[in-house]
């Protein structure tokens, strides 16, 4: 069947003609319709004097001309026009087709019928990303059209001057095949060892670098310092006492350095060259938590890193498994936990101060440290879900660098360089080598402030290494230098000093003396940071914060200024959730709130995460759109308030020291509201959710309940739901709606539908309970920590494989998940089709209550089926 369509002047030059259906379809950008019409035999590729291909290109339809191209589509015919499809492509600037094409074999030399050559049509057009692949690829540039015209000419008759000054430099410059070349991935691989260094303040990060990068010769006039101290300790508890200590949630946690030390500012990022080992990035973190909001940015996993966590074996067992549970989680949040075991680098723990302990060594000069030894194991017993981290500790002198210890660290280290070259980040080319070579001039010419606009660095790149280089290339090369520690990139700016980013931006501006100074609400207009931090430009160094996260901008008044809420000290104002509001006084005021905590044996995670989330926050009200439901937001020192006509939702970071610091999170409001009230918080709920995101893709939150009727009558100390009970609730009620729990504080049960739904059942339509969820909503963090439980072979057998057999896969699916280098929990999570009701049930039935108490705790409570967005 065909169907008539009249040609009128917007396509065809005259006349009237009759499309198959597949050419109608291709035409219109109907994808479901070709691919429907391409299944039946009745419907040629290539039928008339406009195939399908030319009608689709012509539109812009490069989905479908795509797959018409993959089902054998002709590009080496003509249209009505005088056409090939290489020619409309060019013309229309569609970058992706002409690659596919020429990959195909097209002839680009090929003129169409007024003579033009693919070159001519692009350079007419001023598309000159197309006319830096033909010249790759090896079009003629000194091809004459039917006027005896060069393309270049062309360029410049329709006002194309860069695509003129690109063919005439490739004509004189005789550098073409050069260009080329750099732009072909050699053998060599794009790899940096890269060493991370972080712990306490005072547990000699500093010296263990220096020491490191001292050379053999130097190293023989440094001596291990005399045995000064040897600070009374109590004696070594046994390891369940440890974890005992370290579960009970005692916070001996301090960042702060030691009175009179002087500790490292921001993040000390250097190459240095090892002896033995060679050209290493090194990143030496503060242990001040002032700087912890930026350390995301700098701990994304590799296979190329070695991170290394120090502690002081002068502190008491409990404080040094502490102090490395808590670096260990911290890298943790920050590590998106779906990656695969080889996608994360290695993590070893450093015990330092050796030499102010009274530690024998053996025969062969190591020191032998039970104590070390037990802290490790305390630590793989608290956090078993570590990739990677080794199973011994290192043991060092950081005043020495002849030690035993130095000599197993360079050793490390050089194995791993090895073992790592071949898991190389990327291809090297001769651009990058080249571009590496172009930085160190940049460093020179931009040192005051080093961060250049990643427009401004693809000119540069062009001009000076470059011009057939095209937006991919420079793309994939900025991204490899990022991660092998060459220039920092995000968002559209490039940073080409780290080490100027690291100490005299992040060290800076993130300091407790410069924090102390700021200004109390973390607000300034350009002018007036500009006065406050004088060493660069004001208007670069805030759009850099910005892409830190670290700041938004607002309008004040008309007025453009800029929040930082990581300066804002401003003290809680009075008032802020009043009992007395007359707005919130009657009987039909809904209240609700939760609490986010992290896991038990994890300590002092979301203090770095809050800022981030008041920068949320106010992004979201400055995007909100709605005129009828405007929002006010009011925020302080650990402190955010959103206000609407009907409800309010309060936000603060709580940080006791017993047992966690935690985010609420409450809301009240009109009963006559309760959809738009539910809503509003959840949403409230998604922000902060990504914020944390931002932050800490890995961390595990759990979300604990408030008890509305005590946030009515404002008890100060509300009784806390943990999500375990109101989960386990689920699994084991007939009817969810029926379900109340019991508030010890004031003796009474609170039904389900007060504690979830503001007491309006209707709202139950609008969720999915979390125990009918499939098992792929779980979190990909709490699927990580179910994996650390689940895949060491337990004595008894209930590990990951009994499971399996208990979630009904047969004995082939079982053997196939059992594949090394891999966790064979993760491929059978991401295997089963089963509820997470179901998977804790059959844990239960299993005997690993330990594994379903982290599902409970962790697992959504409920899934909102449509959310009506009152902020965007």
């Amino acid at each position: 069947m065909h169907t008539c369509i009249s040609r009128g002047s917007s396509y065809s030059p005259s006349g009237s003609i009759e499309y198959t259906p597949l050419q109608l379809a291709a035409k219109e950008g109907n994808y479901e319709e070709v691919e429907f019409l391409l299944e039946s035999e009745e419907n040629p590729l290539d039928t008339g004097p406009d195939p399908a291909l030319h009608l689709a290109l012509r539109k812009g339809h490069v989905e479908i001309a795509f797959r018409l191209l993959e089902k054998g589509a002709n590009f080496e015919i003509r249209d009505s026009y005088g056409d090939y499809p290489i020619h409309i492509a060019c013309a229309k600037g569609l970058l992706n087709i002409v690659e596919k094409l020429s990959s195909l074999g097209c002839n680009l030399e090929k003129p169409n019928s007024k003579g033009l050559f693919p070159l001519h049509l692009a350079a007419k057009k001023g598309h000159i990303h197309i006319v830096r692949y033909l010249c790759v690829v090896g079009c003629n540039i000194d091809a004459r059209n039917a006027d005896n015209i060069r393309a270049d000419i062309t360029a410049l008759k329709y006002g194309h001057q860069d695509i003129a000054d690109l063919l005439d430099r490739l004509r004189h410059s005789g550098q073409r095949d050069h260009y080329v070349r750099q732009l072909v991935p050699t053998t060599k691989p794009a790899f940096r060892l890269i060493l991370r260094v972080l712990g306490h303040c005072a547990v000699g990060k500093t010296a263990f670098i220096k020491s490191l990068h001292a050379g053999l010769f130097s190293s023989l006039f440094k001596r291990s310092s005399s045995l000064q101290s040897n600070k009374s300790r109590p004696s070594s508890p046994i390891t369940t006492q440890i974890e005992m200590d370290v579960t009970s949630r005692h916070n001996s946690l301090t960042f702060e350095p030691p009175i009179h030390y002087h500790s490292t500012k921001g993040i000390h990022i250097q190459n240095i060259d090892i002896s033995g080992v060679g050209d290493v990035t090194v990143l030496e973190f503060s242990g001040q938590e002032n700087y912890f909001p930026v350390y995301h940015n700098f701990l994304s996993p590799s296979p190329n890193v070695l991170t290394v966590i120090l502690f002081n074996l002068e502190d008491s067992p409990l404080v040094q498994i502490q102090q490395v549970c808590f670096w260990i989680n911290f890298i943790l949040a920050r590590q998106p936990a779906d990656l695969l075991p080889s996608s994360y680098g290695k993590v070893h723990l450093v015990a330092t101060h050796v030499d102010l302990t009274r530690t024998p060594k053996n025969q062969n000069g190591e020191w032998i440290s039970t104590d070390a030894q037990k802290t490790l194991e305390a630590v793989k017993k608290l956090i078993p879900h570590v990739y990677n981290l080794d199973p011994n500790v290192l043991i060092v002198d950081c005043t020495a660098p002849a030690c035993h210890g130095f000599k197993q660290f360079k050793a490390l280290l050089a194995s791993l360089k090895h073992a790592s070259s071949t898991l190389s980040v990327g291809n090297w080319t001769g651009l990058m080598e080249s571009i590496v070579t172009l930085l160190g001039n940049l460093r020179k010419g931009f040192e005051q402030f080093p961060v250049l606009f990643k427009d401004d660095i693809y000119e540069i790149i062009r001009n000076d290494v470059n011009p057939l280089a095209s937006d991919d290339h420079i793309e994939d090369a900025l991204l490899q230098l990022h991660k092998m520690g060459e220039v920092f990139y995000t968002g559209d700016l490039v940073v080409v000093c780290l080490t100027w980013l690291g100490k005299n931006l992040i060290g800076e501006l993130l300091s407790n003396e410069f924090i102390s100074n700021a200004r109390t609400t973390g607000v300034y207009t350009a002018d007036d940071f500009q006065a406050c931090f004088t060493e660069c430009d004001a208007l670069g160094t805030i759009q850099l914060m910005e892409s830190l996260h670290l700041c938004v901008q607002c309008l004040v008044d008309d007025d453009v200024e800029y929040e930082f809420p990581i300066y804002n000290q401003t003290e809680t104002l009075p008032g802020l959730w009043d009992a007395h509001d007359p707005r919130y006084k009657s009987d039909e005021t809904i209240y609700g709130g939760i609490q986010l905590h992290t896991p038990p044996n994890t300590l002092h995670l979301l203090f770095s995460v809050f800022s981030h989330i008041q920068v949320e926050l106010r992004k979201a009200t400055l995007n909100n759109q709605s005129i009828d439901n405007e929002t006010d937001l009011y925020q302080w020192f650990r402190g955010s308030k959103l206000s609407t006509d009907n409800f309010e939702t309060m936000i603060t970071l709580n940080k006791p020291q017993i047992p966690s610091e935690f985010i609420e999170v409450k809301i009240r409001g009109s009963e006559s509201f309760t959809s738009d009230v539910f809503h509003f918080f959840n949403q409230v709920l998604e922000i902060i959710d990504q914020a944390i995101l931002i932050v800490c893709p890995g961390i595990i939150i759990e979300k604990h309940v408030l008890s509305p009727h005590e946030l009515c009558i404002h008890c100060p100390d509300p009784y806390v739901y943990d999500p375990a009970d109101i989960f386990a609730a689920t699994l084991d009620a007939e009817s969810v709606l029926d379900i109340a729990l019991y508030n010890p504080n004031i003796d009474i049960h609170e039904s389900i539908t007060s504690l979830i739904m503001f007491g309006d059942a209707d709202l139950a339509n609008e969720i999915e309970w979390g125990c009918t969820l499939k098992i792929n909503a779980l979190p990909a963090p709490v699927k990580l920590k179910v994996c650390g439980l689940l895949d060491p072979p337990e004595p008894q057998g209930k590990d990951w494989c009994l499971l399996a057999f208990r979630l009904g896969l047969e004995s082939e699916v079982i053997a196939s998940l059992d594949l090394p280098h891999t966790s064979r929990t993760m491929r059978l999570l991401n295997a089963v089709d089963c509820t997470i009701g179901a998977l804790i049930a059959n844990l239960h039935d299993l005997g690993r209550k330990d594994v379903a108490d982290v599902v409970l705790r962790s697992a959504p409570l409920v899934h909102l089926v449509k959310n009506s967005s009152l902020l965007d």
